[in-house]
């Protein structure tokens, strides 16, 4: 359930994206998630949680996006070693 305020948001999108509510806010939603899923992948990476692939990933992005997100957000590289030697092996099998 959504507030009147919120109701109100929604039509005032609706209009400016000239689209019905609904699809408005099926829009809403789904860059909401995008923008939460970067916004934990950024947080976890920061903190060291998680590996650059695993920040990429949880953030629904390719490693090239993601580097171009965690620049924007100057995000200090944190590649771990092991990390490194995983690359290059794929690339060997290239």
């Amino acid at each position: 359930m959504i507030s009147e305020t919120e109701e109100l948001e929604v039509g005032k999108l609706a209009s400016l994206l000239g689209v019905n509510k609904e699809e408005a806010l099926r829009l809403a939603i789904k860059e909401g998630i995008h923008e939460l899923r970067i916004r934990k992948a950024t947080e976890l990476y920061a903190s060291g949680k998680v590996s650059v692939k695993q920040a990429a990933r949880f953030a629904g992005l390719d490693l090239a996006d993601w580097f171009v997100i965690a620049r924007e957000k100057n995000l200090i590289a944190q590649i771990r070693p092991e990390e490194l030697d995983e690359d290059v092996e794929a690339m060997q099998e290239l």
